[in-house]
């Protein structure tokens, strides 16, 4: 199988002067890991993923990922020995053309080697955003900000949620950790800029099952709560009715509403 590869063409020459000017380079990278790599198999050669921080000399930070043999549970694409990485890859695409906020991939490249199947994919640092899993810890820790903050933050992640759906698009692994915005925290303290914007990362699970599909609130937003249960039950209720753009809850927003308050328990 022949090597893929993409460059974004505004990093082209910043990586290539960083010394990123093939695979190996890339493959061969310090291990600089900013998460426990994921191992599966008889021996840690077998399939593994992981994650590495660069820090450029011109001060920017990027994140490569870098895996080899590792496929998606599910069994035909298993076979199809497709990994997640350029599963991945193909999905940031598609929700590139859907004006979807995600991260922005800088390089991808993918290559068969001595019968291993070795991926990489490398992104830019989401600069001054922090996942709401961060902030709602922080919160607990420093205090809930006023519910107008609150539900401004609630407000950008619904608007992203509602773009992905209507585009018939489901993230399907909607945790806390994927879900990023503007807030950076410094000091300890969280910085609310004057528009929160969110945007979304990890699309390896991402799916295509149409608007009407039932798994937009069961794959999504149920998901999705079960993560953040500390979050004010009055505040999850008002992002579900501005998510079924609703002003009184109706009785099959009610039933949705009951199936996930049944999910917000740690």
């Amino acid at each position: 199988m022949s090597a893929t590869t993409y460059t974004a063409p505004d990093w082209q020459s910043t990586l290539e002067t960083a010394g990123y000017k093939s695979f190996e380079n890339w493959w061969s990278a310090k291990k600089n890991l900013v998460e426990e790599g994921n191992f599966r198999g008889a021996d840690n050669d077998a399939s593994w993923s992981h994650v590495s921080k660069i820090e450029l000399t011109d001060g920017r930070v990027i994140y490569l990922k870098r895996q080899q043999n590792h496929f998606p549970n599910n069994s035909i694409l298993k076979l199809r020995r497709i990994p997640t990485f350029e599963i991945e890859w193909q999905n940031y695409q598609k929700l590139k053309q859907a004006g979807i906020p995600t991260l922005n991939i800088i390089h991808f490249a993918s290559r068969k080697i001595n019968g291993n199947r070795q991926c990489i994919v490398v992104s830019e640092e989401l600069k001054g955003m922090t996942p709401i899993d961060e902030l709602i810890e922080n919160f607990l820790k420093t205090g809930w900000p006023p519910r107008k903050q609150r539900l401004a933050i609630l407000s950008a992640i619904e608007e992203v949620i509602r773009k992905m759906h209507d585009a018939g698009i489901i993230h399907n692994a909607l945790y806390g950790r994927h879900i990023y915005l503007n807030i950076p925290i410094n000091d300890g303290k969280p910085e609310f800029p004057a528009k929160i914007t969110a945007c979304l990362i990890d699309l390896e699970r991402t799916k295509f099952p149409g608007v009407n599909s039932p798994k937009l609130i069961t794959n999504d937003l149920e998901k999705m709560y079960r993560r953040i249960y500390q979050w004010p039950a009055r505040d999850c209720l008002w992002f579900l009715k501005k998510y079924l753009g609703i002003k009184k809850l109706t009785s099959e927003a009610k039933q949705i509403a009951r199936k996930i308050a049944a999910t917000r328990t740690k």
